[in-house]
């Protein structure tokens, strides 16, 4: 429960009355993630009431819900993808995995016409008894396996380049995104679906992109 724990009047405080209040963190509480939610914990306040003349008439204990910062991801704006995209070069290799430098951009660009729905003839792979727990993992701030094989990974045809240069790869995998994220601005109550954590909603694939971004632009050394 959140809200006021306690409260004790020292003296009276009338209807109309000029009141301030002074706060002081008392104490923070970890909370453990329920679901699908972003990770919080709990702070409790010591307020202090003064009136008017600036006599204390009143203290309390106050308990609110707080969103923890989050600190492991860079943030993906338009201009940190422009930036790493720039870094990329055609001989640029991976800290980890075997894909090459256009590999990984094609994988990208793969994904996002998943999330705009472009690509949806696929079954989950998730068995359904832990779809909801690998679904609520997007919501921590938890990096990806470094080793992981995407489940699509044949039915995308990677290995395959599609494009001619990375170069090219990389317009392509910038339109996919441009796509993405017109469709959800389009559709903002829309879900796609995803191959290992089901049905998303675009803050959902907004969480993914940022985890899926971070994860291979780390492997490549661009962040």
């Amino acid at each position: 429960n959140y809200g006021l724990e306690e409260c004790r009047f020292l003296r009276p405080i009338y209807h109309n009355d000029t009141i301030s209040v002074r706060l002081t963190c008392k104490q923070k509480i970890d909370r453990d993630t329920r679901g699908a939610e972003l990770p919080a914990g709990i702070v409790k306040w010591y307020a202090e009431v003064f009136d008017g003349e600036d006599e204390l008439v009143a203290i309390a204990t106050v308990l609110t819900l707080v969103q923890k910062k989050q600190t492991t991801f860079t943030e993906m704006t338009d201009d940190t993808i422009k930036a790493c995209l720039d870094k990329l070069k055609v001989d640029s290799k991976p800290n980890w995995g075997s894909m090459s430098a256009q590999m990984m951009i094609e994988h990208l660009e793969y994904t996002y016409k998943i999330a705009s729905g472009e690509i949806q003839d696929f079954e989950i792979s998730t068995a359904e008894d832990i779809l909801e727990k690998v679904h609520a993992t997007l919501y921590n701030y938890k990096k990806m396996p470094k080793e992981y094989d995407f489940p699509l990974m044949k039915k995308a045809g990677e290995g395959e380049l599609k494009h001619d240069n990375l170069e090219m790869a990389k317009v392509k995998m910038l339109e996919a995104r441009q796509t993405y994220l017109e469709f959800f601005k389009d559709n903002p109550d829309a879900k796609t679906k995803n191959v290992v954590f089901g049905e998303l909603n675009g803050f959902e694939w907004y969480l993914l992109e940022r985890k899926h971004l971070n994860h291979h632009f780390e492997q490549f050394g661009l962040i």
